[in-house]
């Protein structure tokens, strides 16, 4: 029934209302979007777990978002959540996650081309391509060996080091697929990706599920991520966008970091919460087939939130 909910009834619902209609009656002129990578070839570390968009998709999305949103960056995003300076106008602020080397070289022309601005979340300790994701790591082991797909993909985070073992009884060696295959952007992409006038923010050193790691790992992760963006590339402003979600974290964590973070972003459609500290953002991969889509269901989910509180 909630499959079927998330499906049909509510793309259905938010076409009949219409999107102008929904952000009226919302109250949300603001929507941050967001995407990991854009692409137009197989990528073995990702197949297994979404499909990205490629060029022509990403940017018929883009066309749609700027047909109906204007585009705003991270600095305007954070004076509209705090309240001191309100977007009136329906926005958008578009970003990536993972810091994966498409970003750079297939998004940033596109981006460039059609003026919109972009913030690109990267974990410290993958930049360089030092390490890789452990859901790349299962995602490179299901590819070969389809029949235990269920079994690795759902390896969580506290037992990820059995992936190790597991790619070696394989014959598969990450070491060798990150010096090859390049998947992450290197210091000087993200140098070049900021002197064009782009943003770079802060995703955790190694994307853990914040819901497994005890509060005080969630802060360390948190922090000492901002640092390392703060640092290397010399931004001002320190934004984070939680690996995963923000599902397991408290209140304390918010208050623990309030100092040290500007602002913070989910992953679960249009909310705005912990004193303009947080904001959710909407998953372009996963909430629909097309920017349309995954808009309006964002709007009309939220809409109907708005209804039953």
């Amino acid at each position: 029934m909630r499959a079927f909910v998330k499906q049909q009834a509510l793309p259905f619902l938010a076409s009949l209302a219409g999107l102008e209609r929904l952000i009226a009656g919302t109250k949300e002129p603001l929507i941050n979007v967001f995407y990991h990578t854009v692409s137009d070839v197989y990528l073995p570390h990702i197949a297994p777990l979404y499909r990205p968009r490629n060029t022509k998709e990403f940017e018929r999305d883009l066309d749609f978002l700027l047909q109906h949103f204007q585009p705003v960056d991270a600095h305007e995003v954070l004076l509209h959540v705090r309240n001191e300076k309100r977007i009136e106008k329906p926005s958008f602020h578009l970003s990536f996650d993972d810091g994966l080397r498409e970003v750079y070289e297939i998004a940033m022309p596109v981006l460039l081309r059609k003026g919109v601005h972009a913030t690109v979340f990267v974990n410290s300790g993958f930049v360089d391509n030092r390490d890789l994701f452990f859901r790349y790591k299962a995602a490179l082991i299901a590819g070969i060996y389809p029949e235990i797909e269920e079994e690795v993909l759902n390896i969580n985070y506290t037992e990820r080091n059995c992936l190790d073992g597991r790619a070696q009884e394989s014959g598969i060696y990450f070491n060798d697929f990150l010096q090859k295959q390049q998947p992450y952007l290197t210091s000087g992409q993200l140098k070049a990706w900021k002197k064009n006038g782009f943003t770079i923010g802060a995703h955790s050193e190694d994307h853990p599920q914040y819901a497994l790691i005890p509060e005080a790992e969630q802060v360390a992760q948190t922090l000492n991520s901002c640092d390392f963006v703060q640092k290397e590339f010399a931004e001002t402003e320190r934004y984070f966008a939680f690996p995963f979600s923000a599902a397991g974290v408290s209140d304390c964590f918010f208050e623990k970091i309030r100092n040290s973070v500007d602002l913070t972003f989910g992953i679960s459609g249009i909310h705005t919460a912990h004193g303009g500290r947080y904001t959710d953002r909407i998953d372009m991969e996963t909430y629909g087939k097309n920017a349309e889509k995954c808009i309006q269901r964002a709007y009309m989910t939220r809409f109907l939130k708005q209804i039953r509180s």
